[in-house]
């Protein structure tokens, strides 16, 4: 299909066969006659009901003296035209379905290529998704979201279609990153030198992330979200690999720190086909193992005893405080001062509030 709209025409082979035979004042009987082909089958290939076979155009070759190659070609051109006829057809129907996907966005982001009419999108989300049609989509996709541990804000609620492209963007990744075996001592050992990397700027600290998960067999991927999702990270098992998938939704590092240490908690957990989902619909056992990821998430930034200590021997969280503190443990002041505002020991007026560092995508 050229710039994804249909040719104009292709000429059925019935109807130059019709053409020949007029040419050489020849019925469709004695052509049967000739070839031995029953009478009901010329017929029916000269209405472009029946395919013309292989046989039959070596049949054809011979009484009528055009090759049995023009024949063949012929009819496999006349199929494939029928068949991006009906393509299309299917596209159209396909169209409300793909105006659900954030398309501009996905463009935007790099996803996907730019498309403007549904038809288009169409083409290119099945392509993107790896699928044949909106239901296989439904299939692969439309419950992917039960099969994942993920944090997303509690004001937002996650559309499936943009929630899927998000990760199907990091399906396509994952498929040409390379780690080793999964190793969970490697990867808890490897999580203490990631944690040193929370003072470093995030042009450095990024690829690095990347570097240490896939020594352990950890796939990360940093990729950009997409407007109204709300997603901050998932962990899921990805061809018998935990991948962490990870975006910038709320643009301050201590957000994205405590993501990802949270996140790297649910690979330790090593729940392959757990299913979770934040709020109503999660059990008891899934808000358990969500607690315990937040828990693992604060002590590893920040041990408690080390944080006990520090809210309660001073009631004067200046930036001046916070910066020293945050020395101490040699870890970003952005993030002392996100937990302080978090457990409402800071607002967000308060100049020690401004030592989060904003991200950005480059």
């Amino acid at each position: 299909m050229a710039n994804n709209t249909i040719e104009d025409f292709a000429t059925a082979p019935g109807e130059t066969l019709r053409e020949s035979l007029e040419a050489l004042g020849m019925s469709q009987v004695e052509l049967a006659e000739r070839t031995g082909l029953d009478k009901k089958t010329i017929n029916q290939i000269i209405k472009g009901v029946e395919p013309l076979s292989h046989n039959t155009a070596l049949a054809l070759e011979k009484v009528l003296r055009i090759p049995a190659r023009f024949w063949v070609n012929l009819e496999a051109n006349y199929r494939a035209y029928l068949t991006r006829v009906e393509e299309q057809e299917r596209l159209t129907e396909y169209a409300d379905w793909a105006r659900d996907f954030p398309y501009p966005d996905m463009v935007k982001n790099g996803f996907i290529e730019a498309a403007s009419k549904a038809e288009e999108k169409a083409m290119h989300l099945l392509r993107y998704f790896g699928v044949s049609t909106p239901q296989q989509w439904n299939t692969c996709y439309a419950e992917m979201h039960l099969e994942l541990s993920y944090r997303k804000s509690k004001h937002i609620e996650a559309k499936l279609a943009g929630l899927s492209s998000w990760l199907r963007q990091g399906e396509l990744l994952a498929q040409q990153t390379e780690t080793a075996e999964f190793n969970a001592e490697k990867f808890k050992e490897n999580l203490v030198e990631i944690r040193k990397l929370t003072t470093a700027p995030a042009s450095e600290f990024a690829p690095k992330i990347k570097e240490l998960c896939a020594e352990a067999g950890v796939i990360y991927q940093l990729i950009p979200e997409l407007p109204g999702q709300g997603i901050s990270g998932v962990m899921r098992w990805f061809n018998k690999r935990p991948m962490i998938q990870q975006s910038l939704l709320f643009k301050t590092n201590d957000h994205f720190w405590f993501t990802f240490f949270h996140e790297a908690k649910h690979v330790l957990q090593n729940r392959k086909k757990s299913i979770f989902l934040e709020g109503a619909n999660a059990d008891q056992e899934d808000q358990a193992r969500e607690e315990e990821a937040n828990q693992f998430a604060s002590d590893l930034l920040i041990p408690p005893s080390t944080w006990k200590d520090f809210i309660t021997q001073t009631s004067d969280f200046s930036s001046t405080v916070i910066n020293a503190f945050a020395s101490k443990l040699n870890i970003h002041p952005g993030i002392v001062s996100g937990r302080l505002l978090r457990e409402k020991k800071l607002a967000y007026h308060q100049p020690a509030a401004k030592l989060r560092s904003k991200l950005k995508w480059a």
